[in-house]
């Protein structure tokens, strides 16, 4: 007979905490207990998926009940340990709540929690997703966590420890397992293809576990499903067809092409991909990982850092990379939201070209300012700048900057036609001095990515097209006064909740709530804006 083939998951499932991959804080806590016999009554193991509640759990039954004796090392030849590894403990009741969320249920199960275990020294109660019992149940089994008999134990296990009532939390030792790290699963791999006789790229297993997310079993159902689509390899070209993910050159060569600010070769690469059917999401995915590691090139050397990643990481300064990053990771956020995945994607690599600290604008010279005396000024003239600035002329053609006030220097602001950036910039500045005719200026901490050199030399080069002789000068701080963009937000808000109030006052709006019982989303009145 054929030998039946078992999934890697469940072959490899640990049967020892020695053979745990993980979790060290708890299994430590949980080895010096079970040693020094000091038992809880009732646990609660709480963490994301397929990071091994339940095999701890299975492992502490075989430690309790062991015919060996009570201890961290169960034998696991035993009749007991035995029939606990294959489920077939009659002392141990295992139970999915999912399945079993009636009250009817759970009192039917605990009715026999106050008799002895068949053979064992303990009856155990292994509850999996326990947050999905109603609340009569979770009153049903309170009642028994309350007055335990001695021969019980409750091993309860969730990936939703929030929706547990306070009563039942207070009752049990809590013990939050963390999502596994990539090179604890990519160990775990390796171990598995090595012990399986399997040909492997290193860098395949590799993208498996980033693809695992701190979850071993999905690690390990991603690898059983690369091993059948390889024939018993698993090959970074196999993983980039099966899941439809970009090489990892072409992310390279995309890199490049950034550094390089290249738009037209970027948006072409971006559209040889999308027609080529290639994941888009993960190829952002893949290019925000790939800046990370030249952040790291460029302040470590490591000789484990690839030849390609160092020369990239002498393409960039590290400042343009870390604006980068973080554009690339609210690019992300934004792709469920764009038109479509392509052009979520351009977009996002558009948004890095333009504030590259480096990039050509092709912004046309601001005229120089002129003030007209007050006494020739008409009731329909505007002067550029409002009559509150100070400036001293000193010809037809320049002024001196003479500010000492907030309110002056977003006079200024609003005036002068800077660019989107560097309005943007300014917007988040408070007036610090003017001194000498250097203008200080504080940039929110926050804001400390819009601060390029290029935005800085735009901004220098509009004041001096208009005021003589003027330096400029802006620190980072932690900002205390509103900025004009805080103002201009805060009254672009409430001039909504106004308008907002004004429609759910209007009589026609409410006699159609009562008539069809409708609830207005508020959040999606709007004004509208004259065409």
């Amino acid at each position: 007979m054929p030998q039946h083939y078992q999934v890697l998951a469940r072959k490899y499932r640990p049967h020892t905490f020695g053979e745990m991959v993980g979790q060290t804080h708890t299994i430590k806590t949980l080895i010096n207990a079970l040693d020094a016999d000091s038992l809880h009554h009732a646990f609660l193991f709480t963490g994301t998926r397929g990071v091994g509640k339940t095999t701890i759990a299975r492992i502490f039954a075989k430690s309790i009940n062991c015919e060996q004796g009570v201890s961290s090392k169960p034998c696991g030849t035993c009749a007991t340990c035995i029939e606990i590894d294959q489920g077939q403990s009659v002392d141990l009741i295992e139970l999915d709540a999912a399945s079993h969320t009636g009250v009817d249920n759970m009192r039917d199960i605990l009715e026999n929690a106050q008799y002895m275990p068949t053979k064992n020294r303990y009856k155990i109660y292994l509850i999996d997703e326990v947050h999905m019992l109603s609340k009569s149940s979770f009153n049903a089994l309170l009642k028994t966590l309350e007055e335990p008999p001695e021969h019980i134990k409750f091993l309860l296990a969730t990936t939703d420890p929030q929706k547990l009532p306070v009563t039942v939390l207070s009752r049990c030792l809590q013990f939050t397992l963390q999502k596994l790290t990539h090179e604890e699963i990519l160990g775990q791999l390796k171990f598995i293809m090595e012990t399986e006789g399997f040909e492997y790229e290193e860098l395949a297993l590799s993208q498996i576990a980033d693809f695992g997310n701190g979850s071993m079993r999905d690690a390990l159902s991603l690898l059983d499903q690369s091993i059948s689509y390889g024939n018993g390899t698993v090959m970074i070209k196999d993983i980039k067809a099966m899941l439809g993910l970009v090489h990892h050159d072409d992310i390279l060569a995309l890199a490049t092409h950034l550094f390089n600010q290249d738009a037209k070769a970027v948006i072409d690469f971006v559209k040889d991909l999308s027609h080529k059917g290639e994941d888009l999401t993960h190829a952002l995915k893949d290019l925000t990982s790939l800046f990370h590691q030249i952040s790291i090139a460029q302040i470590i050397d490591n000789t484990q850092i690839s030849n390609e990643i160092k020369t990239l990481a002498t393409q960039i300064s590290n400042q343009d990379l870390q604006l980068y990053y973080h554009m690339a990771i609210n690019g992300s956020k934004d792709m469920p939201l764009a038109p479509s995945e392509q052009i979520g994607f351009e977009m996002t690599l558009l948004r890095m070209l333009a504030f590259h600290s480096n990039i050509k604008t092709t912004e046309k010279k601001t005229p120089k300012l002129t003030v007209k005396p007050k006494t020739k000024a008409t009731p329909k003239e505007k002067l550029p700048i409002e009559p509150k600035l100070k400036l001293d002329k000193t010809n037809k053609s320049e002024s001196t900057l003479n500010i000492n006030s907030q309110q002056q220097w977003e006079d200024i602001t609003k005036s002068l036609k800077f660019n989107t950036a560097s309005r943007m910039l300014l917007k988040n500045t408070l007036f610090d001095k003017m001194v000498n005719q250097t203008l200080t200026l504080n940039l929110d901490e926050q804001f400390s990515s819009l601060l390029t050199d290029n935005i800085q030399r735009s901004i220098q080069t509009i004041l001096q097209a208009n005021f003589s002789e003027l330096a400029l000068k802006i620190n980072l701080n932690k900002l205390t006064t509103q900025t004009l963009a805080q103002k201009e937000t805060r009254a672009n808000n409430d001039k909504i909740a106004a308008i907002q109030k004004k429609f759910m006052k209007d009589k026609g709006v409410q006699k159609l709530q009562e008539t069809f019982n409708a609830k207005v989303d508020i959040n999606s009145i709007k004004e509208i804006e004259n065409v």
